[in-house]
This record gives structure tokens, sequence and C-alpha cells, in this order.
């Protein structure tokens, strides 16, 4: 078997054969950074290639492989990490020329549970600076392109992790997620991007981020990938008080279940009405293909939503907060758009931060409300498909809607409200536009329901028009 058919693999397919010793840790790593190197002057995806820690990984999860110590399906397996998660002893920019020297002294808690699975990093990956926004067009470190169409953006803010996976650099790649940062990569790149309940996956060690609504997920080729990686990254942390302690399921046991009788609401406001024509053909035809596998259909109407933009006081407020000791320190290192992004919060006062807390809670109560009436919700994933990196507004409905910067929620509109109800949602490629961009489809459950969401997005994989679609940059392209 050559390396472009090693490197075009999923987890789930390759993990046996690294198990049974058919394939060498040590050779996957070298393949899939020679293919790092050769596509990082295409795609600007990492920050920091780690060859020499990398090489040494394999040779350890080699030795151990062969000894019998198979750790699972991660074992062996080359996976990026998104620069905003910390890494001791290698420098986490965030993004950031005011971080570029960084090297933490602690794993996070998160790249602890993958090296403990036998996970090899290959790098750590590009992203928006301090993971604040949608594009990933980095003003420091320089752009990511989307190898589905190099003059298009990735998404963000972990386009470095979408655009390696969508290209068979690495298997899976860690992202996160505060308004579709995950999410969007996902739909833009083609790949699967997944955003668990907020308290499932433990946030230590995620740098310069919100008080509220953040999450680490991953970014994989395939619905069973996604549930073998958050099945290393689930369960409570006693050092971190955001985590729940609920137990784990099995969320390989959910794979290839049934959906017939499953009932799906399609929200009758918001996620529907600002919408590119090619996304919402794709995404109704998901609806359709849904309904042919036996899910029953009902519209469920969500009237708070006019009120989501309240969202973004306190967003705004805790923004000012995470980076004042940055602001005082290396203001001149900042990056325009965060810089005039952030620098706002400061003048949010305490009664509006407490009613934008107070609209998130009645938000809240009406998505549980409609969750008692189906068993999960389907929109679009983005209102768009990729944008153009050079791109500095969007038409829609005859309206111009920035792309990036301050103003710029169109790109996010589907994704950020389930940060802000810490609903599980995740997206599955459902389509590409006559441009050939990928076009994604959201699932979203209720708390802690990963494995039915599992169970719908691998049902829905299985029958999507997406099935053996590639993009033009990558491995074998």
């Amino acid at each position: 078997m050559s390396n472009s058919d090693l490197l075009r693999m999923t987890i789930a397919e390759l993990a046996p054969k690294i198990q049974n010793k058919e394939v060498s840790p040590v050779e996957l790593t070298e393949a899939a950074l020679a293919e790092a190197d050769r596509l990082q002057p295409t795609l600007n995806s990492f920050i920091t290639i780690l060859h020499e820690q990398a090489m040494g990984q394999a040779r350890e999860s080699e030795a151990a492989i062969s000894r019998g110590e198979y750790r699972g399906p991660l074992h062996g397996i080359p996976i990026g990490l998104k620069d905003n998660l910390a890494t001791a002893g290698i420098t986490t920019t965030v993004g950031s020329k005011v971080l570029a020297d960084h090297v933490p002294e602690e794993d996070a808690e998160v790249v602890v549970r993958c090296r403990d699975a036998g996970a090899i990093f290959i790098g750590k990956e590009n992203l928006e600076e301090f993971a604040a926004g949608a594009t990933s067009n980095n003003p420091h470190y320089g752009a990511v392109h989307n190898p589905w169409g190099l003059a298009h953006i990735p998404g963000g803010s972990s386009g470095g992790g979408g655009a390696n996976v969508a290209a068979s650099v690495t298997f899976a790649s860690l992202g996160t997620d505060l308004g579709g940062s995950v999410r969007l990569p996902g739909t833009f790149c083609g790949v699967v991007g997944l955003k668990q309940s907020y308290g499932r996956v433990s946030q230590r060690g995620l740098m310069v981020t919100s008080f509220n609504g953040d999450h680490i997920g991953p970014m994989t080729r395939s619905v069973a990938d996604s549930a073998l990686v958050l099945q290393v990254l689930a369960g409570n942390d006693p050092l971190d008080p955001s985590t729940v302690p609920v137990p784990v399921p099995d969320y390989t046991a959910y794979l290839g279940k049934n959906l017939k009788g499953l009932k799906m609401g399609i929200p009758s406001n918001h996620y529907f009405d600002m919408l590119d024509s090619e996304v919402e053909s794709a995404v109704r035809g998901s609806i359709a293909a849904l309904a042919e596998l036996g899910v029953v259909l009902r519209e469920v109407s969500l009237p708070m939503m006019e009120y989501i933009g309240a969202m973004r006081i306190s967003a705004m407020a805790d923004g000012v907060v995470t980076h004042e000791p940055f602001l005082k320190s290396h203001r001149e290192d900042y990056g325009p758009d965060v810089f005039y992004r952030t620098i706002p919060g400061q003048f949010v006062l305490g009664k509006d931060y407490s009613k934008s807390l107070r609209v998130q809670r009645l938000i809240q109560e009406e998505y549980a409300q409609v969750m008692q009436q189906v068993d999960f919700l389907v929109t679009p994933t983005a209102p768009v498909p990729a944008p153009r990196i050079d791109a500095q507004y969007i038409k829609i409905n005859g309206e111009d809607h920035r792309v990036r910067g301050p103003g710029s929620g169109l790109v996010s509109r589907n994704t950020s409200p389930f940060n802000a109800v810490g609903l599980p949602a995740i997206t599955v490629p459902c389509g590409v536009t006559h441009a050939g961009l990928p076009i994604g489809v959201q699932f979203i459950t209720g708390p802690f329901e990963e494995g039915l969401l599992f169970q719908v997005a691998d049902g829905y994989e299985k029958v999507s028009p997406s099935q053996g679609l590639r993009p033009a940059v990558g491995v074998g392209a």
C-alpha cells in the first residue's frame, strides 16, 4: 500500500492495521510529515511542524505496539493541534505576535489525554489571531488556504486544522469552538467538525479564552473518527470546574443504528432566514434524505432567537478581560481586527452584561423546551460557502455583510447560538457548490446526547452526496 493510500484512510480504517502491525507508526508519521512539508507553502496550515518530537513519539509507539501494549484507536495516528492549546516545552503562539515566544510549562488536558492514547502530534496549526474570527486570515503568520479552492478561506478560527484534515495531512485535528470555530472549518473544508456539550471536555490549557462557551473539539474525515476522538477527550477533569462528572458512553456503539422513527426539528426562524441558494438547496436535500431513512419531520419555532445578538454584549466584556494583561504590555503587537474587536468591551456596563446573561438564560430555556418535542435539530452549518480570502463583504438578501472584523457575524450566525446554549452540534458534509466548494449540514441534540448525535450524523453520512469527494489540493490530488 502506497503512502498516498495510507494518508487518505480514516482512523477507523487505519487503527486495526496499526494494531495488527500491518502499518508502521514510524513510516506513517514520516509520510504525514513529508506531506505537511510539501503542502505548507500552499496551505500555510501550520505555525510549527514538530519533526523531531513527532518521530520520537512514533518510535515510542512502534516499540510499545511491538511489545503488545496497544492503547487504542489513536495509537500511532498523526494528528494536529491548534496553536492555542498549551504544549509543554513547545511554543504556543495563539496565532499572535503578542505570544510569539511563549512556551508553556504544562500540556493542556486534551493534549495529555491524546498523548496517553498514543496519538502523535505532527504540528501546531495556524489559526485566526487569538482565535477571534471566522476566516483564519492571520496578520502575523499569513492566511490559511482552503484545499478545495486556494483563493478561499478554510473557515476559522481553527482553519489550519480543517485544511490539514481535508488535505489528508493529519487524520484528525483538535480545534476550539467559541462561536463555530471547529464547525466552520468543518463545513468550509468538507470535513466533520464536532462541538460537544459544554462540560463534556476539559478546557484546562486552552489559552486566552472566554469564560463562557468555549469548547475543544475534533475535526475528522468521518463521523466514526469523530466518535473515536471524543472517546479519548471526554470525561470529568477534577481540576477544571467547567467539566461535568457524567458517565461517558461507548460512542462507537451508536454508529450504524437505524434512524427510523426519530424526530427531527426544522427551525422555522433564524437558521434558514439568510442563506445562499446553493446552501439552502443542499441542506433541504439532506432533510429529504433523512426523511427517506424514516426520520419524522417537525417544524419548530424559536422566537427568542430574535434577541441572540445580545450575546455579543457579554462576549465583548469577556474579551476585554481576557486580553487585559496583553493589551497593557503588548498593545502595539495586536493585529487590527482583534484590537478593534476587543477594545469596545471596556465600555460594557454591568447592567448590560447582566441583561445579556438574562437573555442567554431565556434562550437556553427555549431550546430546552424545543428539545422535549424532537430528538434533534437540523440547520445549515454556515449561511454561505467559503468566501474568498480577499473578500471584504458577502451579499445575502441584497445586503452586504462583513466577512471579518467588527460586525462580521453572518458567517457564524448558525453556529454561535449553540455555544450560548451549550448543546452538542456536529457538521457533516452534504454536497458542493457549482464552484466545487463544500457545504455542511448541522445536527444538534440535547445536552450530553453525543451518542445520539453520532447516530444521526453517521446515518446521514452514509447517504450524503459528499461521499468520495476530495479537494483539489491534497494527497493524490
